[in-house]
């Protein structure tokens, strides 16, 4: 491991005593640890060419499951006995408090979440999210879900959700990321329940053979294949019109269109687009609020070089003696000096965490140590 101590003070001629020290990791991978004493700081960041072709990105769901938390450094340990060549790891998307990620997610192509709005305290927007394709192109941007399904007399109908818990008269998907079955529902609503396994595909259409039916509840989810779950209204109608041994087409699309989606994952706010820091231009953007963006806290977040070919992690510690953290104008400000274009805040606070070769790196600012989470971004060579 080659290891380089520098005092860039004239990069950061704002902020005297600053010791800034980077370490090559593996090729084509640097952390930069920044520790500022004069601004009480310590600040992680991990640069990685993405476009080398042995080094790719992959969301990961604590668990494997869409109700379940693990702690980052657990969710590398997993990949790297599973084995996988894993040499980094950040935490990722907000999350409710059984693990279940607010926003749209994706893990190696398989739809983990899909929803039209992010289950956030502030649903009526669209958080912004990091999409990766199967090339490892690198998009920010508020990525919408929107799904049909074909039935047997070729109307296509709206798929309301994929693993979350469903209004009432809808339609919902399950694949093996909800759990071994479905979800509690009101006792008062009429639930029809349909097995489709795997036939073929086309583009963006999914053909799916109707196994099994059944109007009774907690059913069985298959590790290969999906259930359709209609309620109510939905509920009555499908159940009319689809028999064991029918054809389903299933359409899920993602707006903006980005072909072969292989992970997903959401964020909260964008913090920098075309290189311009874009709390400084709407500080309440993707209905922030005062206090979360300025007040100082620990703060994760992700970005990319304006040529796509460098992709960051960034952690800031905080809410300690050591490390007092930052507010959002100043964490975007960090990824702008640091060459990021489009910049993309994590989860933060006591969530905060970084971990390179399986150390976590950064403070995590809990007194109980790093805090289970519900997923979170892995750097892999493959």
């Amino acid at each position: 491991m080659k290891l380089l101590t520098i005092f860039f003070l004239s990069l950061y001629s704002i902020f005297p005593q600053i010791n800034v020290q980077e370490t090559q990791i593996t090729d084509g991978v640097v952390h930069k640890r920044i520790v500022n004493q004069s601004d009480t700081l310590v600040i992680n960041i991990l640069k990685v060419d993405i476009k080398r072709p042995d080094l790719t990105i992959r969301a990961v769901k604590a668990n494997e499951l869409l109700g379940t938390k693990e702690t980052t450094s657990q969710m590398f340990e997993r990949y790297r006995l599973s084995g996988f060549n894993v040499i980094a790891a950040i935490n990722a998307d907000f999350f409710e408090a059984d693990g279940e990620v607010v926003s749209n997610m994706i893990s190696n192509g398989e739809i983990v979440k899909a929803v039209k709005f992010s289950d956030s305290p502030f649903n009526e927007f669209t958080n912004s999210q990091l999409a990766v394709d199967s090339d490892d192109n690198l998009f920010v941007d508020q990525i919408v879900y929107s799904g049909n399904i074909i039935l047997p007399n070729g109307i296509s109908e709206e798929i309301q959700r994929i693993n979350s818990k469903p209004d009432s008269n809808s339609i919902i998907l399950y694949n093996r990321f909800q759990g071994k079955i479905t979800p509690d529902l009101p006792k008062e609503w009429f639930v029809a329940d349909f097995v489709l396994f795997p036939l073929s595909s086309t583009s963006d259409t999914l053909i799916y053979l109707t196994n099994g039916k059944t109007t009774f509840r907690n059913f069985e989810v298959p590790k290969e294949g999906l259930i359709l779950s209609a309620n109510n209204k939905y509920g009555h109608y499908l159940d009319r019109e689809i028999q064991v041994g029918d054809t389903i087409k299933i359409v899920n699309e993602f707006s903006p269109k980005i072909k072969n989606l292989k992970s997903l994952i959401g964020g909260w706010p964008v913090l920098v687009k075309d290189g311009q820091n874009m709390i400084r231009r709407n500080p309440s953007i993707e209905g922030v609020t005062e206090k979360f963006s300025d007040n100082r806290h620990p703060r994760s977040g992700i970005g990319f070089s304006e040529n796509k070919k460098t992709f960051y992690m960034i952690t800031v510690d905080g809410r300690q003696q050591s490390s007092r953290g930052m507010t959002l104008l100043e964490f975007a400000n960090l990824m702008i000096t640091e060459g990021v274009y489009y910049g993309l805040n994590l989860d933060g606070g006591g969530s905060t965490t970084m971990v390179i070769n399986g150390k976590v790196v950064n403070s995590p600012s809990d007194a109980t140590g790093e805090r289970l989470v519900g997923n979170s971004l892995l750097i892999i060579r493959e």
